[in-house]
């Protein structure tokens, strides 16, 4: 197993505006290594204010060849929130299938490859740990919090607003609390396609109002953004309440052999690799 802590450093986050790129278009899979394919998606827009952040992939499509055999591997890749970039996920995974048939001297070379590889299209040095196939369940672990009332079909609003999100009236005292929902979904804003994730929030603080804490989630249902994006409007908008501390994290599905998780906090991370079952 390659090993390294990661440790999430900290700039305020920026939000993701989108491109096309190969996104939307037939794009035959490249049968030699293609760099070139990665495409960027440069982050601009609102600040956050989430010091601390990064952005998580877990590749399950990692195959070279090495020493004429056939080498595995599932990835677990970190961009740092406070890149001038990321990359888009359909590039990522036809880039990462690019180097199926590529012969490396030993599999070191080859997660140096990579490493450079990406870093280079977002701008900022990324990290990656890879596992054995037959590793996985090590790094799976499923979310242990209170998991969030659901929200009644009328209440749901039309669109996001922050202003929803109250405290729990006549509780004034600090928490520390762990929220989860499995129902965080949103929409692809080039595709419009649906992406379903588990969200965690932990903060502490005045308690915050669960059921005004579903509604401001629900509304997701309906609003067209990336992943990052989203967990990046999440973290602001739960900032407004003015918590002493606050950590945001969406694990999204798998979608054409990669998820991501991105984590927002106002707090240092020092982040181990983790997924869910769903994932």
């Amino acid at each position: 197993m390659v090993r390294g802590t990661l440790v999430a450093h900290g700039h305020p986050t920026e939000n993701l505006i989108g491109m096309v790129g190969v996104l939307g278009q037939t794009v035959a899979a490249p049968d030699s290594y293609a760099p070139e394919i990665l495409e960027p998606i440069q982050r601009v827009g609102r600040d956050t204010g989430a010091p601390y952040g990064c952005d998580v992939w877990h590749l399950y499509e990692l195959s070279w060849c090495v020493g004429g055999s056939v080498s595995h591997w599932v990835g677990w890749l970190s961009i740092p929130a406070h890149s001038p970039a990321t990359v888009e996920s359909k590039s990522l995974k036809l880039y990462l299938n690019s180097l199926n048939f590529h012969r490396f001297d030993s599999d070191e070379q080859a997660f140096a490859v990579i490493v450079s590889d990406i870093s280079q299209a977002a701008g900022a040095t990324v990290q990656l740990e890879c596992i054995g196939v037959d590793q996985l369940s090590s790094i799976t672990e499923e979310l242990s919090g209170v998991n969030l009332p659901a929200c009644s079909e009328s209440e749901v609003p039309e669109t996001i607003d922050g202003d929803v999100l109250t405290h729990s009236p006549g509780k004034g005292n600090v928490v520390s609390e762990h929220v989860i929902s499995h129902s965080l979904r949103s929409l692809c804003p080039v595709t419009a396609q649906p992406d379903w994730g588990s969200l965690s929030i932990r903060y502490a603080g005045r308690p915050i109002d669960h059921n005004s804490l579903s509604r401001y989630l629900s509304a997701y249902r309906t609003h067209q953004g990336f992943h990052e994006q989203c967990v990046d409007q999440i973290y602001a908008d739960l900032m407004t309440l003015q918590p002493e501390s606050l950590q945001v994290t969406a694990f999204y599905q798998r979608r054409g052999g990669v998820d991501i998780t991105p984590w927002r906090s106002s707090e240092p991370l020092s982040i181990q690799p983790q997924r869910l079952g769903r994932q």
